[in-house]
C-alpha cells in the first residue's frame, strides 16, 4: 500500500466527522448491550421457557426485562442526540458549560421536527425508528450552533460581559437556539406542503418504502440485495442502518412463511453476529489474532456477539468508518445473502417456518427458524466463507493500525514539544478532543504499566577525556503494546499531571538501585549512575524513597547522582531548596540537566547545591558551525572551574566535536560517539571493557 493511500486513509479516519460519529456511537454501547441482552432473554425462542416467562411464575422477570428493553431502545433516538451532540462539543474542545448547551440545542431541534403534541406525533420516533432523523438533525444543529456562536450580537456578548454566574452560557444560547428551532420548524412545514409528510422521519419512511416497491414489487432477490447493501452502507458511515431501515423491513419484508426473503431471513443468514456478519470477524480474531489487542477485544466481545450484539467489535476495532475494512464489511453480507438465497430458492434449505428474534444465537437460530439441520449447515457455510473474506483485510488493518496509533501519539508529542519550546505547561488531560482522549488512555495504560513493571531503563555511558567510562545516565523507556515507544517527556508529563509521579519515580529509583547493585557485582572500579528528577519530584518524600532503595541494595549514596532539569523554576521554593540540601548532605552528587536553556542558570550555580552541570543539547549539537555556542561553552567551563563545578557535554556524536569541547574546557562526554542508550547487561560489559587496566 502506497504512502499516499495510507495518508488518505488516516486523514479520513481522523477527520472531524469521523471522530464525532465514532465517539458518539461509542457512548451508545452500554445502552445497546443492556437493551439487546434484555431483548435476548425476553424473546429467547424456547417454548417451555416462553410459557414459564409469560405465566404466573415468570411474569415479574418478563416485566423487568421488558422495562429494561423499553428504557433503552425505547429512547434510542433521544440518547443518540445527546451522545452525538456531546461528542461534537467535546471534539470542538468547548467548555463544559457550552457542551451542555450543544445538547440542549440538539434536543430542541430534534423534538421540533417530531410534531410533539399533535396527532402526527409517532412515539416510535424517539426510539430506534427515529435514528436517522436524530443523527441528521443533531449534526446540522451542532454545526449551526457552532457558527452562530461566532456572531457576537446574537450571543448577547456585550450584555453578559462581567455578569458572571452559571446562567451566562444559557443566555448566550438564547437567540441561536431560537433561530435553529425556527429553521427546523419551517423545514418541517415545507416537507408537509411539498410531500404531505409531517417529519423528516416520516419522509424517509414513506419514500424508502415506495422506492423498494418500485425496484422489486415482488420483494424478491433484487430488493433483498438492495436492502442488504443499504443497511451496511448506512452502518459504515456511522448511521444505525438496521434501525433506519426498520420501516422498510416492516412494510416490505414482513415474515409470511411463503417467500424466500424476509427480515427474519436477513437476521438469520446475513446478520450473524450482527451487522457485517461479524461472527466471521470474531472467529478470525480468535483463530489468528489471539495474542494482540484484537484477540483480547474478541474475547471480551464473545458473549454479547453470540446474541448478535456486535458494538464492541464494530467500534472497538473499529470497523465503522474504517476504509480498510469497508470491502469485507459490505462483501461478506452480500455473499452470505446470495448463498443463502440461492440455497433456499433451489430447495437445498427449507423456507423459514418461524419468525426468529434478531438476538437469537447463531446456529440455534438457523435450526429453529427452518426446523431443519440444513439451516444450521447453511449458516456454517456462510460463516466459513466470511472468515476467508475478512482474514486478509484484518491482517492489512493490523498493519495500518500501528501506523494509525503511532500517528495519533505523534500528534500528541508534537503538541507537547510545541509547549516545551514556549515553556508553557500543557493541559492535555482536561481537553475534550481526541488529544485529550489519547492522553487519558495513555495515562490509564501508564498506571497499569508501572504496576506491572512494563517500563524499563536504558543506560547511556559517560566517558572522560582520557577514554575511561565514569558511569552512565539512566533513561526511562516505555514500549506501549499499541502505540510503540513513547516519548520520555510525555511519560513524565502524564505522571505529573495524572498524579502518578511518586509511583513512577519509586519504580525508577528501584530499578536504578538494582542496576547499580548488579554493576558492583561485575565491576569493582569507581563509577556512578545518574537519574533524572524534576522539581515536582521534590514536592513529595522522594528522599525517603531514595534512602529506602539504597538500603535495600546496600549502595553508597555517592553511586547515585541526581539530575534536576534547569528548566524547572521551582528551585526557589523553600520545600525544594530544603530537599536539595538534604540530598546533598546525604552524599548524592546533584547535577543541573539541560544547563543553559532558561533564565535560572546563574541562580542554580549560586545556590551551591550542584556539583555538575550538563550542557544543553542546543549548545553542543551546533557547536562546530556556531562560534557563539563555542564562546558560551568556554564561558561555562571557565565559570565552572572557578566555582569547582564539573561539566558534562551531551549529544557528542563526532570525534571533532569532542576535540572542540575538550579544547573549550569540557572533560566528560555523553553521546552516540561512544554509545547509544543500552541495556543494563550491555552497559556492564561496556564499562568492564572500557576500563581494562593498562598492562
Amino acid at each position: 500500500m502506497s504512502q499516499f493511500v495510507k495518508s488518505a486513509i488516516y486523514r479520513f479516519e481522523t477527520s472531524f466527522f469521523a471522530n464525532v460519529v465514532k465517539r458518539g456511537l461509542g457512548m451508545m454501547i452500554p445502552l445497546v448491550l443492556v437493551g439487546g441482552m434484555a431483548c435476548a432473554l425476553r424473546d429467547f425462542p424456547i417454548e417451555a421457557y416462553q410459557t414459564w416467562l409469560t405465566g404466573s411464575s415468570g411474569h415479574v422477570l418478563y416485566a423487568i426485562l421488558n422495562m429494561i428493553y423499553q428504557g433503552t431502545f425505547g429512547i434510542f433516538s433521544i440518547a443518540m442526540v445527546i451522545a452525538l451532540s456531546l461528542s461534537y462539543a467535546l471534539e470542538k474542545n468547548v467548555s463544559f458549560d457550552f457542551a451542555g448547551m450543544y445538547v440542549i440545542v440538539s434536543l430542541v431541534a430534534f423534538a421540533t421536527q417530531l410534531n410533539i403534541g399533535s396527532d402526527h406525533f409517532d412515539i416510535g420516533s424517539i426510539g430506534s425508528l427515529g435514528c436517522f432523523s436524530a443523527i441528521v438533525t443533531t449534526y446540522l444543529a451542532c454545526m449551526a450552533f457552532s457558527a452562530l456562536r461566532k456572531v457576537r450580537w446574537l450571543t448577547l456578548e456585550n450584555f453578559t460581559v462581567g455578569m458572571g454566574g452559571i446562567c451566562v452560557p444559557a443566555l448566550q444560547t438564547l437567540f441561536p437556539l431560537l433561530i435553529i428551532a425556527a429553521v427546523v420548524a419551517g423545514f418541517n412545514h415545507l416537507l408537509h406542503a411539498v410531500f404531505d409528510v409531517y417529519s423528516l422521519q416520516e419522509f424517509i419512511t414513506v419514500y424508502m418504502c415506495r422506492f423498494f416497491e418500485t425496484v422489486d414489487p415482488n420483494s424478491g432477490f433484487a430488493s433483498g440485495l438492495l436492502y442488504t447493501i443499504m443497511v451496511h452502507l448506512l452502518w459504515f458511515f456511522g448511521m444505525h442502518g438496521s434501525h433506519i431501515m426498520e420501516p422498510v423491513a416492516q412494510n416490505n419484508f414482513a415474515f409470511t412463511g411463503d417467500t424466500v426473503f424476509s427480515k427474519a431471513f436477513f437476521d438469520i443468514y446475513v446478520m450473524m453476529g450482527g451487522v457485517g456478519t461479524t461472527i466471521c470477524v470474531l472467529i478470525a480474531l480468535l483463530l489468528f489474532f489471539r495474542k494482540n489487542r484484537l484477540g483480547k477485544l474478541a474475547g471480551l466481545a464473545s458473549f454479547t456477539l453470540v446474541f448478535n450484539i456486535n458494538e464492541m467489535l464494530t467500534f472497538g476495532i473499529p470497523i465503522i468508518l474504517n476504509p480498510v475494512l469497508f470491502i469485507p464489511f459490505l462483501l461478506t453480507p452480500v455473499v452470505s445473502y446470495c448463498i443463502a438465497y440461492a440455497a433456499t430458492a433451489a430447495g437445498l434449505v427449507p423456507l423459514l417456518v418461524q419468525d426468529i428474534t434478531w438476538t437469537v444465537p447463531v446456529l440455534f437460530s438457523g435450526y429453529a427458524a427452518t426446523g431443519s439441520i440444513r439451516g444450521l449447515i447453511l449458516q456454517l457455510v456462510c460463516i466459513a466463507i466470511g472468515v476467508l473474506i475478512y482474514l486478509p483485510f484484518l491482517r492489512l488493518n493490523q498493519k495500518m493500525e500501528s501506523v494509525r496509533y503511532q500517528e495519533q501519539v505523534h500528534v500528541l508529542i508534537r503538541e507537547l514539544q510545541a509547549n516545551e519550546e514556549s515553556i508553557e505547561r500543557p493541559a492535555f488531560l482536561t481537553r475534550g478532543d481526541h488529544i485529550g482522549v489519547i492522553s487519558r488512555v495513555l495515562l490509564r495504560d501508564l498506571h497499569h504499566a508501572i504496576r506491572n513493571r512494563e517500563l524499563f531503563m536504558l543506560y547511556q555511558p559517560q566517558v572522560s577525556a582520557d577514554g575511561r567510562c565514569v558511569g552512565a545516565e539512566a533513561l526511562l523507556r516505555w514500549k506501549h503494546p499499541v502505540y510503540g515507544m513513547i516519548y520520555p517527556p510525555l511519560i513524565i508529563y502524564l505522571a505529573e499531571e495524572g498524579r502518578l509521579l511518586p509511583e513512577l519515580e519509586d519504580f525508577i529509583l528501584g530499578e536504578v538501585s538494582r542496576g547499580i547493585s548488579d554493576i558492583q557485582k561485575s565491576y569493582d572500579g569507581p563509577f556512578k549512575v545518574s537519574v533524572n528528577l524534576t522539581a515536582h519530584s521534590l514536592l513529595w518524600d522522594v528522599e525517603k524513597c531514595i534512602e529506602r532503595h539504597l538500603q535495600e541494595y546496600d549502595i553508597a549514596p555517592e553511586k547515585l547522582w541526581i539530575e534536576i532539569t534547569e528548566q524547572d523554576i521551582l528551585l526557589q521554593t523553600d520545600v525544594v531548596s530544603k530537599k536539595l540540601n538534604q540530598l546533598k548532605e546525604a552524599g548524592h552528587m546533584l547535577l543541573i540537566d539541560d544547563f543553559g536553556m532558561g533564565h535560572t542558570s546563574l541562580l542554580y550555580l549560586q545556590s551551591n547545591y550542584f556539583g555538575i552541570v550538563k550542557l544543553d543539547g542546543s549548545l553542543t549539537r551546533n557547536l562546530l558551525t556556531n562560534p557563539t555556542n563555542q564562546k558560551i561553552v568556554a564561558s561555562i567551563a571557565e565559570l565552572g572551574n572557578e566555582l569547582n563545578i564539573g561539566l558534562i557535554a551531551e549529544y557528542v556524536e563526532t570525534e571533532k566535536q569532542r576535540q572542540v569541547l575538550e579544547n573549550l574546557g569540557c572533560r566528560c562526554y555523553q553521546g552516540y560517539l561512544y554509545s547509544k542508550p543500552i541495556s543494563l547487561q550491555e552497559f556492564i560489559q561496556y564499562i568492564v571493557d572500557q576500563n581494562v587496566p593498562d598492562l
